[in-house]
């Protein structure tokens, strides 16, 4: 059983560090082509956040 839940534990790694590279890569696209900036990233991360946050209570 064990081994079953080290091999799931390792494939969900690689599947959020997959998705991280991904956001980050389009991130970089977006904020180059001058589409959105970092600020308005985090703006817009916090803002999601609160949101979450608040429909979990």
């Amino acid at each position: 059983m064990a081994k079953i839940e080290i091999k799931q534990s390792s494939e969900m790694r690689e599947a959020l560090v997959s998705e991280m590279i991904e956001s980050e890569a389009l991130i970089n696209i977006l904020e180059r082509k001058g589409i959105i900036t970092k600020q308005e990233l985090v703006q817009e991360m916090k803002k999601l956040r609160a949101e979450l946050l608040k429909a979990k209570h």
